[in-house]
């Protein structure tokens, strides 16, 4: 038996940072046998779950799949994580009730040292949950489950828990740590490979994790238990949907990779500061400007929405958050060099406040085919032009989204990129008030603030400040200046400096911080790079006013990951051991070591020939199990 760290979706294998045995690996947990794998000569289950008594195969395909069973068309039917515990002492034992005495599948099990057993390609379908298998992956986390009814069972080395589920309270085994964290490890991998699988939890009324059933499981989209999809089952108990949908959330990585081995932000928040110290240092330290909030073309009061951080050329580039590339360009460089571009759309939640931003990574390389090259690249290659366009292609935290180019005034290229992180409404104080200081630059044009370029410009011979900022003052300011550390926390608003309002070549003419050379500026360096047009306002919903919030990138990322790590994430369902009330629930709500029903209806135990009577749009809708039927009746 061979063991890896990947699980396989439509026959490919994808890394999941965690101990993984597939069917492949230990034939003895596959759910493709076509016979009992206790007893080889007997073909049907022997204690068989509703309508599996004469079913010969364990699991089917997925219908509304058909004999397309590539990932792209899975993408469009997975919908739905559905988390169970077995009632078992371990994954092996859970299997052996599934496959042999049941006649039934789930695509994984999580034994209780954390080691994933997947049992099926994600591509096919698990007998798991009533009404719900056809748009849905299944898992069942080893435990025994009722406290109540088996309270020696782990000899006092599983804690207790209470958790109200139908509005019945139950005694419950706690999950290990293991297990909590392969859950997490497989969701984080399931929010890279399936986009379109939301990282949410059914909600109560109160926000809080919801307790019961839903109305109606079929038109769900994300991650729910057992129990959500009916009423007669109460597993996965005491299962914290609510911190782990927080964890699966808050990946969050550094652009590039400067030191160790990957680029995740830390969770001491010591450590992250640390590398982001080393982030500020490749900026300030740089004689090509480009800093925040001022100078993006190394001598001027200019504003400058982020920070060219200098890496070397092909340096990896990640995107710092889950989201969606909404626009970009790949094309031939300009005199300041490098203009290509990703920009992404950011949308999540923290604690009670719903953000919206936009990651731009500019000045990266041009890309080439091969296997270092980022996956939108490779769908959208052929339709890159000189021109930005749009798109909507999902892409994950820490996910490789391009490489670092070469940029700088004329003469004095380096490697690095433009890391920017903008928002069309302030969202600092949303999430923490106080914490960024907000300089409204709205009213100043294209340069900023009075406020601002005080601190940096210096008086000259004369003993006077000019008003103007120098590659001298910039550099110096940026490089030893105590005071350039409050600059790290602004919230600067103001005009968008990749947008021209017809008003770039005034600005640049009518100022003497650049002379008679405006228009050659804007012709050479300025026009060139802008890419904020009519099309990619409207597709990357950027607002029509072109004014922007933007953040010191770094500062901005490393916050954010604090702030996701330490909001309050867990549920309030669930209750100590001395909150338990004695009373036992009724004995119809099961969980999986008991139950024979839930698991299957007419859309599976109908598979195959008799299948064929189904209608697409019954598919859709989904069966009822036997019994609810009767009741409409």
């Amino acid at each position: 038996m061979g063991a890896g760290s990947s699980i396989i979706v439509c026959d490919t294998y994808f890394d999941i940072g965690q101990k993984v045995v597939t069917w492949k690996d230990d034939p003895s947990f596959s759910a493709y046998t076509l016979h009992r794998t206790d007893k080889p000569s007997e073909i049907y289950p022997f204690q068989p779950a509703k309508g599996m008594a004469q079913a010969v195969a364990r699991y089917r395909q997925r219908r509304l799949i058909g004999a397309d069973k590539s990932l792209s068309r899975l993408k469009q039917v997975l919908r739905q994580f559905v988390v169970h515990h077995d009632g078992c002492f371990d994954s092996k034992t859970c299997f052996q009730v599934l496959h042999n005495e049941r006649g039934l599948s789930v695509h994984f099990l999580i034994d209780n040292d954390g080691t994933v057993y997947q049992t099926l390609d994600l591509v096919d379908c698990g007998f798991q949950a009533a009404g719900v298998n056809e748009i849905s992956v299944g898992v069942e986390l080893a435990n025994r489950g009722d406290a109540l009814r088996f309270p020696n069972d782990y000899k006092g080395k599983r804690d207790k828990v209470t958790c109200k589920i139908h509005g019945h309270q139950f005694l419950a085994y706690e999950y290990t740590k293991q297990q909590n964290e392969a859950m997490i490890n497989i969701g984080k991998a399931l929010a890279r490979i399936f986009p379109n699988l939301p990282q949410t939890y059914p909600l109560a009324p109160d926000g809080d994790q919801a307790w019961g059933a839903l109305s109606d499981p079929r038109e769900y989209a994300g991650y729910l238990g057992h129990y959500h999809v009916t009423d007669q089952k109460w597993d996965p108990g005491p299962y914290d949907f609510k911190y782990f949908a927080s964890k699966i959330r808050s990946r969050m990585v550094f652009p590039a990779l400067i030191t160790g081995d990957k680029p995740d932000i830390p969770e001491e928040q010591d450590k992250a500061e640390e590398i982001a110290a080393q982030f500020y240092d490749l900026n300030e330290e740089s004689e090509n400007g480009g800093y925040f909030p001022v100078g993006p073309f190394g001598e001027s009061k200019l504003w400058h929405g982020g920070v060219h951080v200098k890496l070397d050329k092909g340096t990896p580039v990640y995107s710092p958050f889950n989201g969606k590339i909404v626009a970009a360009r790949m094309t031939d460089d300009c005199a300041v060099g490098s203009r290509n571009f990703v920009l992404i759309k950011h949308e999540m939640a923290v604690g009670t406040a719903s953000l919206k931003f936009w990651t731009l990574l500019f000045h990266l390389d041009e890309e080439t085919a091969g296997a270092n090259a980022p996956a939108w690249w490779t769908k959208e290659s052929g339709k890159l032009s000189e021109d930005p366009i749009t798109m909507s292609v999902e892409v994950a935290a820490g996910e490789i989204v391009g490489h670092a180019g070469e940029a700088g005034p004329p003469g004095r290229f380096e490697g690095g990129i433009h890391l920017e992180i903008f928002s069309a409404e302030e969202i600092g104080d949303k999430v923490d008030p106080g914490f960024w200081k907000l300089v409204d630059g709205v009213g100043s044009g294209r340069f900023a603030t009075k406020d601002i370029v005080d601190l940096i410009d210096k008086p000259g011979p004369s003993g006077r400040v000019d008003g103007a900022l120098s590659r001298v003052e910039l550099m110096n300011f940026f490089r030893s200046n105590p005071q350039r550390e409050e600059f790290r926390k602004m919230a600067t608003h103001h005009l968008s400096e990749w947008a021209d309002n017809n008003d770039w070549l005034a600005t640049l003419n009518n100022s003497r911080d650049f002379g008679k050379m405006g228009a050659r500026l804007f012709k050479e360096q300025i026009e060139p790079i802008l890419w904020w047009n009519d099309d990619v306002q409207a597709d990357a919903d950027l607002p029509s006013d072109k004014m922007v919030w933007t953040y010191h990138p770094i500062t901005f990322i490393v916050w954010l990951h604090d702030k996701v790590l330490n909001t309050k994430a867990a549920t309030k369902g669930i209750g100590s051991e001395s909150s338990f009330e004695g009373k036992a629930a009724p004995s119809n709500i099961k969980d999986d070591g008991d139950a024979t029903e839930g698991f299957t209806d007419d859309e599976d135990v109908l598979f195959g020939a008799n299948g064929k009577k189904l209608e697409l749009e019954d598919l859709a809708r989904g069966y009822p199990d036997d019994d609810e039927k009767k009741k409409k009746k």
